[in-house]
């Protein structure tokens, strides 16, 4: 490397690919460990030993304790309810990547008594939206998809309607913002109607922009996730 110019595009191409795969790192976690939550949640609902204690009061009480960890807070429990509810298909990741770490976790002995580890084998039962099987892959959605793009998607009840932007989202790489534009503009219904549906995707795929990794920097849920409390 001889050439001035040539070092300066190396440094900013090593900064961009490594930033890179650190959002999207941090973005995997954030989900995993969203999805994680709501599968306590449900456990404790359907047999914790004590739940008839906490009633419909559960999430209330659990964001009362938890008040002092940001980005967690009644609202976002719920939809980390949800989100487990309605993406039983994210089981088979978590479970590859959990296995491992727990294998290796009990090798070493570095589990502490008071962490409770998750079943892995009732991890992702069925439910209502698993029976259909109409799925973009668990992998997709958590490699593919921030959870601030998947807050957006919870707010969607119908399958089909839901699969619909995740998979036109992913193709599209599209922002969180764009995925929001295109839900309000009824791009799903839209395509329903129009005479020729491909066409219309690939008009709708010209006009966006990808979605930056400086744009998820700055998202307040992955914020949130890195501040030490």
């Amino acid at each position: 490397m001889n050439n001035f110019n040539r070092l300066i595009s190396t440094i900013q191409q090593l900064h961009q690919q490594l930033q890179k795969s650190a959002v999207n790192a941090v973005n995997q976690l954030l989900t995993i460990r969203n999805w994680l939550i709501g599968y306590y949640i449900v456990e404790f609902e359907q047999n914790g030993e004590d739940r008839a204690e906490y009633g419909d009061r559960l999430i209330e009480s659990i964001a009362t304790e938890l008040m002092n960890v940001k980005g967690i807070d009644k609202r976002s429990l719920f939809r980390f309810r949800q989100f487990y509810l309605y993406y039983p298909q994210i089981a088979e990741v978590i479970r590859g990547l959990l296995t491992p770490i727990l294998e290796q976790s009990e090798k070493v002995g570095s589990l502490t008594p008071q962490l409770y580890l998750p079943d892995l084998s009732k991890m992702g039962s069925p439910t209502p939206q698993s029976e259909t099987g109409l799925f973009v892959s668990g992998d997709k959605i958590l490699t593919k998809l921030s959870y601030t793009h998947i807050e957006q998607l919870l707010g969607i009840n119908d399958l089909l309607k839901r699969t619909f932007y995740e998979i036109e989202c992913i193709k599209g790489a599209w922002s969180v913002r764009e995925l929001k534009r295109q839900i309000n503009s009824l791009y799903f219904e839209r395509s329903g109607l129009s005479q020729n549906p491909e066409k219309l995707a690939k008009l709708i795929q010209q006009k966006t922009k990808p979605q930056l990794s400086t744009d998820t920097i700055k998202n307040i849920y992955v914020s949130s996730f890195l501040i030490c409390r």
